[in-house]
């Protein structure tokens, strides 16, 4: 008998678009319920790299389309959509019944909110991040290196996003594969915590890597005990 997952996924941009596609239409892959968090809209500035929204969804919320999308190319597919930003407040709420969470955040500080969530809570999570012409894929477990041994905390020195420096669109739909690959991957049993893999579209470059448990993690260490929101804030602001 097959086990139905239920998969959270934070973001439905440019990351989100491949990855929630095949989170649809793979068949037996035992995706039974996706939870949608986004609170942007469509701007058309965005299209180039935002697959599943069209011109005529200019203006409309995200999740609002992305559900109805999903629903197309798989009517038995449960799916909620929660209007409004993956936050302190909610995050534990939010994975509460989760097999595990997929992000496709594109700010730094909500990408260290979910995998410090999902480290407290014990879920597996996929991670990525791209600017212009590279990027990365990364899967936490619970028992493996997390995104702080990764990059440690949230610079506090301004770091641009993909919204201000850009992202080629081929980019984010290779790296949003590459999650559902590492999603595809835990469903099926597989354990590939730690695994990093770099993307560079300019050099032809797929590279995989292994990321080992920092001693001195604040997360890995327990030193992390809660979400409160100044951790996620006060770097940001700095």
């Amino acid at each position: 008998m097959s086990v139905a997952h239920r998969v959270l996924v934070v973001g439905a941009g440019g990351l989100g678009s491949p990855l929630l596609r095949l989170l649809a239409v793979a068949g037996g892959s035992g995706v039974e319920h996706i939870t949608l968090v986004d609170d942007d809209v469509v701007d058309e500035s965005n299209l180039h790299r935002q697959t599943l929204y069209s011109t005529d969804d200019v203006g409309r919320s995200k999740i609002e389309r992305a559900a109805s999308v999903l629903h197309e190319l798989s009517p038995g597919l449960s799916v909620r959509s929660v209007d409004g930003r993956f936050v302190p407040g909610t995050a534990m709420d939010l994975l509460s019944d989760h097999t595990l969470v997929v992000e496709g955040a594109d700010n730094l500080a909500t990408k260290f909110l979910v995998a410090d969530a999902a480290h407290l809570a014990a879920v597996p999570v996929v991670q990525a991040g791209a600017v212009r012409w590279a990027g990365w894929a990364f899967c936490a477990l619970p028992d493996s290196a997390c995104l702080r041994c990764l990059f440690e905390d949230i610079p506090r020195d301004g770091i641009e996003t993909c919204a201000e420096a850009g992202v080629v669109g081929p980019v984010v739909g290779v790296l949003g594969g590459l999650e559902a690959a590492l999603v595809f991957r835990l469903l099926q049993g597989e354990r590939p915590g730690g695994e990093l893999w770099h993307y560079d579209a300019l050099a032809g470059a797929l590279r995989k890597t292994f990321v080992r448990r920092r001693s001195d993690c604040p997360l890995c260490a327990g030193e992390i005990q809660d979400l409160r929101v100044e951790r996620y804030t006060a770097a940001c602001a700095a």
